[in-house]
């Protein structure tokens, strides 16, 4: 009889963690579909990017969107200048046409167990990149180096009415996503000036880049309910940006930024 009790206790433990485990896997499948691993950017936003790794910088434009094609899941798409084809005046998301399109999933988002990080508020992200084919179609091929770690920490600037996503990204690699390739990236987040230095480069892990990400603030919704009537009303207010260029705009706030 005592062995029996055992037994039923042992499957109310086993089925109670399987159950926990069950509404955990659940909830990370919701954040994914709602995009929330990705970097807290509004759907189908368009935001102006600044790319730093080895060269010049490159700009180009960043947005969450969905390819139906590749994934179920909210994509982050990047574009950036082709660097034998740079516009004299940056044109961000107004033209892509000279631009190269890359597409990334986001596959995870956690807060850093080093203390000092989350207090800097930094995130650390698993991405796998969809690569384009000869015919310039994207898709998954695990042989490529497609799996990325990404270390990011977004600041919102209410007065200027935008956010501004600064983003580590290390080097791809082929068939699976390891921790070690986020070694190092948190350290490029220290650098808050968007500047070509080789000197300061040289110490970032290899193949490692920046980027720089800008857009509008999303406009917060306030709801307010009357005792008179049963009619709930919805007002969004919002912020405007000031005519600024992404790099203007970098040099005002870099005395906030320090």
């Amino acid at each position: 009889m005592e062995s029996i009790t055992q037994i039923l206790i042992l499957l109310v433990i086993v089925s109670s963690c399987m159950a926990a485990t069950l509404n955990t896997l659940n909830g990370q499948k919701k954040e994914k579909r709602s995009g929330r691993f990705c970097p807290p950017m509004g759907y189908k936003e368009k935001y102006e990017v600044a790319f730093l790794d080895n060269a010049q910088p490159l700009y180009g434009c960043a947005y969450l969107d969905h390819d139906w094609n590749l994934s179920d899941v909210p994509l982050f798409h990047l574009w950036l200048e082709r660097p034998e084809e740079q516009s004299i005046i940056p044109t961000y998301c107004k033209n892509t046409s000279n631009m190269n399109h890359y597409i990334f999933e986001c596959l995870s988002n956690d807060e850093s167990a080093n203390p000092e990080e989350v207090e800097k508020g930094f995130q650390y992200m698993s991405l796998f990149e969809y690569k384009p084919n000869k015919y310039g179609q994207h898709g998954s091929n695990t042989n490529e180096p497609s799996f990325r770690c990404a270390v990011y920490v977004a600041d919102e600037y209410k007065n200027y009415g935008v956010v501004v996503i600064r983003m580590a990204l290390s080097r791809g690699k082929a068939e699976h996503f390891t921790v070690r390739q986020c070694e190092g990236l948190s350290n490029i987040l220290e650098d808050r000036n968007l500047i070509y230095d080789p000197k300061s480069q040289q110490y970032w892990p290899e193949g490692a880049s920046y980027v720089f990400v800008m857009g509008d603030l999303q406009p917060k919704r306030r709801t307010t309910t009357t005792t008179t009537t049963t009619t709930t009303s919805t007002t969004t207010t919002t912020t405007q940006k000031p005519p600024v260029s992404f790099l203007y705009f970098l040099s005002m706030i870099r005395g906030e930024l320090a």
